[in-house]
């Protein structure tokens, strides 16, 4: 009896010992903003810099929105903000390639990070990313045509005009959006008597497309990502198309305040307010309201 008694103890030990010995791995399962072993980090800045968001497993969908979305976590520019197409460099401590997505659900042009390397994320993919997966070597996804074509630069001059008629300039952005992205439901629309005279929309110097089904509805998930990937089309090209700034989702990101990325557009409220139903973009013009 006394020899299974102590069996029994050794037993216990053993299975104590190996719990023990294995729980401090756990650690890598933490979204603590410590890039650990077995971790996948995104990084705000170039170069390993700035704030960084680590991840123990696939993500097919960042997520757009705080609260939901997953955020950069550790101290640095860039902390609380969405990872997605926020990133611009990675550190792959697991044991594995993972690859690196502009579309969710890993697809779209992409970027492999071999176990163990530091990178920077390619001109297809900085703070253009919305999934990675792990194990990955780049056949998970692609094609789809994750990115637009880029367009010749804008030779229109700035001006303004009275809606509903555009400026030359921004007749040449509707040209180009329905040329490359195949999105042709775009206008000025009529003049607002409800905003001043030297608005963007009564100056001929913004566009509206329309993605959802119709003005007052909200998309879909898969218009949700078609009007995303015409809002960073012209958040890409904005120097070669003369863009201002580019409203969609409740998310506004101006060139004057690119640095900052995408932030929250707090003018407007509700479905159409707050652009969930389409994509607004401004010229750069004389006034730039």
């Amino acid at each position: 009896m006394a020899l299974k008694r102590f069996t029994l103890l050794a037993m216990v030990g053993a299975v104590a010992s190996v719990f023990f010995a294995t729980a401090p791995a756990s650690a890598a399962a933490d979204r603590n903003g410590v890039c650990d072993a077995g971790e996948f980090c995104l990084y705000f800045n170039s170069d390993q810099e700035g704030s960084l968001s680590d991840f123990d497993t696939s993500i097919s969908d960042y997520g757009d929105d705080q609260p939901s979305c997953y955020e950069f976590k550790s101290a640095g520019n860039g902390q609380g903000k969405c990872v997605k197409n926020n990133a611009a460099a990675v550190w792959n401590r697991t044991g594995g390639p993972v690859t690196v997505y502009f579309n969710s659900g890993y697809s779209g042009p992409k970027q492999t990070i071999a176990s163990g390397v530091k990178a920077n994320l390619n001109s297809d993919l900085k703070n253009e990313n919305a999934a990675h997966k792990f194990n990955d070597n780049g056949g998970g996804g692609g094609g789809g045509g994750g990115t637009y074509a880029a367009p010749p630069n804008n030779p229109n001059p700035s001006a303004t005009a009275r809606a509903p008629h555009a400026t030359a300039r921004t007749q040449f952005v509707d040209d180009q959006i329905a040329r490359l992205t195949g999105e042709k439901d775009c206008w000025v629309g009529d003049y607002r008597s409800n905003e001043p005279s030297t608005s963007n929309h009564n100056t001929g110097n913004a566009l509206d497309c329309t993605i959802s089904n119709g003005i007052g509805t909200y998309p879909n998930a898969a218009q949700k990502e078609q009007g995303w990937k015409l809002a960073r089309w012209l958040q890409k090209y904005a120097a070669k198309l003369d863009v201002r700034y580019v409203i969609w989702q409740g998310k506004i990101w101006s060139v004057a305040r690119s640095s900052e990325g995408w932030r929250n557009y707090t003018a407007g409220s509700g479905v159409t307010g707050g652009h969930y139903d389409h994509v607004h973009v401004s010229m750069q013009n004389p006034y730039g309201d």
